[in-house]
């Protein structure tokens, strides 16, 4: 079961290992997909950042590219970066823009207060065009009640699929200092 290490104090019994599961109880039931993901961003941005070494939570800020509230909490839970103000909600960042009915960035800057940061975004393809289309309908109160079935069952699957595939099969990581 893949896990998140994090420091929560100073002392080796503030080491808090966080688990998808963990994520769930916090969620429940709402964007498992953006909760999926944004458990694997944050996999990879902490590597790259910290290696091994289990970061200590008011060192980690966030910009996110996207707004919704499975990402939010994946970030939250983890770093408790809203909660201390370092959390950012940018739509309008210019990378990884693939939701052809608005203004909506699956990339992700996760960034430490020794200056150092990386760019973590879910790859081109990863959400099919139906799943947008979902969305779309959502947001306009149209989705009939056989599409939100669809669209459920959608979300899970592609929630599996995000814990499933390698990091390089489903993000892009890439050191920004």
């Amino acid at each position: 079961m893949s896990k998140i290490t994090i420091r929560d104090g100073k002392k080796e019994r503030d080491l808090k290992e966080i688990t998808f599961e963990d994520l769930l109880k916090y969620h429940s039931a709402g964007a498992l997909m953006a909760l999926s993901v944004g458990f694997r961003v944050l996999e990879a941005g902490l590597k790259e950042l910290f290696g091994d070494n289990p970061p200590e939570r008011g060192e980690i800020s966030i910009l996110s590219g996207h707004a919704g509230p499975g990402f939010r909490d994946a970030f939250e839970y983890v770093t408790r970066a809203v909660t201390r103000g370092v959390y950012t909600v940018d739509v309008n960042y210019p990378k990884a823009q693939y939701d052809p009915h608005r203004a909506q960035s699956y990339a992700f800057v996760i960034s430490s207060t020794n200056g150092s940061a990386v760019e973590v975004s879910l790859k081109d393809g990863f959400l099919p065009l139906e799943f947008y289309d979902y969305l779309a309908k959502g947001r306009a109160g149209i989705l009939a009640e056989k599409e939100k079935d669809d669209f459920y069952t959608l979300v899970i699957e592609l929630c599996e699929q995000a814990r499933s595939l390698s990091q390089d099969e489903l993000l892009f990581v890439e050191r920004l200092s």
